[in-house]
């Protein structure tokens, strides 16, 4: 049986991005490609077996809370979204 799945990733400023597992080196090769600044935090989902089991999430996926959002003023198109960075330690 394979892994499938992907890593959560959050810089210092609080940008996400995510990127399949097999392409996650390191925490330090980590660059967030919004600012360039390093990767202080991830989480790795794992959905080699689905990613729900009677209605809850099996997945490892942590939902992010949003602490700010910048929108466009003339079309309202969603230009940047800042999360809270978890308190949750990273897994090494």
């Amino acid at each position: 049986m394979s892994y499938e799945g992907y890593v959560q990733i959050m810089c210092k400023k609080g940008h996400q991005w995510q990127k399949d597992c097999y392409d996650f080196e390191s925490m330090d090769a980590e660059r967030c490609p919004h600012c360039r600044s390093k990767a202080v935090w991830y989480n790795c989902v794992d959905l080699t077996n689905g990613s729900f089991e009677d209605g809850k999430r099996i997945d490892g996926y942590v939902e992010l809370k949003v602490r700010k959002k910048k929108v466009c003023r003339c079309c309202k198109r969603e230009l940047e979204t800042i999360y809270y960075i978890p308190k949750t330690k990273p897994e090494k």
